[in-house]
């Protein structure tokens, strides 16, 4: 792959005109967010930002074509061909064009968690700033290979080496896309810790955190579906598990100081795969649930699902994290991953659209204990399927934007006058009740990152940089090692260590 500081229509500083971002990957996710919020911020916020190029799969040509005529998106397209781990020089060739073409400033990376790093590698290489999906990568097989899981760890070392190199001469971002950093019921919670820290220098003890898709996958779509796969050899952890493990690596860190940070941590897993899945909800409830068409429809047997087993990605996980410093513990987290919980499907096809009045309703908790002096808690339930309007009914529990923050307080010794107060998160920023509280908080990632390659902020003010997210990669590849150890009658018990200061805040 050869590389060009050349590419990029502003590789050296800030733009002054439009800015053009490369979307590459537009799957479901990608026209929800990115396709949409691009837009939304052209049209009403004044931000001069177009999509003026799209990199797609080949086989997804037809359906992009047609996209590009019903949004009427003025983008060019490349198509490629699949691949693994390293870019095609062709399909760099391909994307240097494309950049010098429609002068693009910066890069949406959107696809298919695999060819991530690739990607960021050709884009910082360019000089163009990056907005990253999360997670950072993930690897094929990282469930039942040892050496694929470690490669999550340390994809993120290289990617963010290649980011300070390139950051070292050139004014650019790499934003991982982790979009509850820009939450305000999250935000509360760390201002929360904070106060405590500083009032007490109590860190934060113990966090509790879960989270369920409540999408119902079944058997043969598991053995089947590409979108957020299964059959590649990660789950659940890979999916929406990472948003999960930043945000308890967020918890920590904002309660330690230099004299209580950790200095290592421990990681055991227990992850539950399709062989286990069966098991719980064997064939015979779907014949009895969908009758003669799921019998005539030959879909996979429990057998065949179990004998694949061991290599497909992990429906549910729990992980117990340990903190400790000078050999003593000091901090624990419970982790709780589920895309096997509460779901409102009721029917045999999936659905085109997986977001979309398909069943998914996702339920969402964290418990974050401050010692003796308090504890928090964050709580997300919803009870419908049907997201695409919203009222200001639905910030109460089961509706579409329920999301409660719950402070229990030691106020003899902490100061204030309640013991316990509860805030809605629809109450902590001006949301649009009509529509998703949580579609309008991922469109804050997109304006910080668009505001930064505008240089109208400054790097320091970004939320969610690279350099702040190698111990949730650390900690993702450790769950993922924990369970081969575990699988090959190893130890499971992965332990970490880390540099000084990693966990904690720089300001303090």
């Amino acid at each position: 792959m050869t590389s060009s500081t050349s590419t990029a229509h502003a590789s050296t500083g800030a733009t002054h005109g439009p800015i053009n971002i490369l979307l590459i990957g537009l799957g479901p996710h990608a026209q929800r967010t990115y396709v949409r919020h691009v837009d939304e911020l052209a049209r009403h916020d004044g931000v001069d930002v177009r999509l003026s190029g799209i990199v797609e799969l080949e086989g997804e040509r037809d359906r992009i074509e047609a996209l590009l005529r019903t949004e009427r998106l003025d983008a060019d397209a490349v198509f490629v061909p699949p691949f693994e781990e390293e870019l095609p020089d062709e399909v760099a060739s391909g994307l240097d064009g494309l950049a010098r073409r429609r002068r693009i400033d910066a890069v949406i990376i959107s696809t298919e968690p695999l060819s991530h790093r690739a990607y960021a590698l050709w884009a910082l290489a360019r000089g163009l700033s990056v907005l990253l999906d999360k997670p950072v990568t993930t690897r094929a097989n990282a469930v039942s290979d040892a050496a694929q899981a470690r490669l999550i760890a340390e994809d993120a070392d290289d990617i963010l080496a290649h980011y300070e190199r390139a950051a070292g001469t050139r004014r650019l971002c790499l934003v991982v896309n982790s979009h509850r950093r820009w939450h305000p019921a999250f935000d509360l919670a760390l201002s929360l810790i904070r106060e405590v820290r500083d009032l007490t220098g109590c860190p934060v003890t113990s966090v509790s955190s879960s989270h369920c898709d409540g999408q119902w996958r079944f058997p043969s779509e598991i053995l089947q579906m590409r979108y957020h796969p299964f059959n590649q050899g990660y789950g659940k952890i890979s999916h929406s598990g990472y948003h999960i493990l930043d945000a308890v690596y967020r918890f920590f860190k904002a309660g330690y100081t230099r004299e209580t940070a950790p200095d290592r941590a421990s990681v055991y897993s227990s992850l539950l795969q399709p062989a286990g899945f069966v098991k719980q909800i064997p064939r015979r409830e779907y014949e009895r649930l969908f009758g003669a068409e799921y019998v005539r429809a030959g879909l996979h047997s429990d057998a065949e699902v179990a004998s694949r087993s061991p290599k497909l990605g992990e429906i549910d996980a729990k992980a117990l994290i340990e903190f400790g410093a000078g050999g003593d513990l000091i901090g624990q987290a419970q982790i709780d991953l589920r895309h096997n919980g509460f779901s409102r499907r009721h029917w045999l096809w999936p659905r085109p659209d997986l977001y979309k009045a398909a069943g998914r309703v996702k339920h969402e908790t964290h418990e974050i204990v401050c010692g003796p002096y308090q504890t928090v808690v964050l709580e997300s339930r919803q009870a419908s399927d049907r997201h695409e309007r919203s009222a200001p009914a639905d910030r109460r529990a089961g509706g579409n934007n329920h999301f409660d923050v719950k402070i229990f307080r030691n106020t003899a010794l902490t100061g204030g006058a309640e013991p316990y107060r509860l805030y809605r998160a629809g109450d902590l920023a001006e949301f649009d009740d009509s529509r998703l509280h949580i579609e309008q908080v991922k469109k804050e990632a997109l304006r910080e990152f668009v505001l930064f390659v505008a240089g109208r902020i400054e790097r320091a003010q970004l939320r969610s940089n690279i350099d702040d997210h190698l111990v949730p990669a650390r900690l993702m590849s450790a769950i993922y090692l924990s369970h081969v150890a575990r699988s090959g009658g190893g130890n499971p018990v992965v332990p970490l260590e880390f540099e000084a200061g990693m966990l904690v805040e720089r300001d303090t």
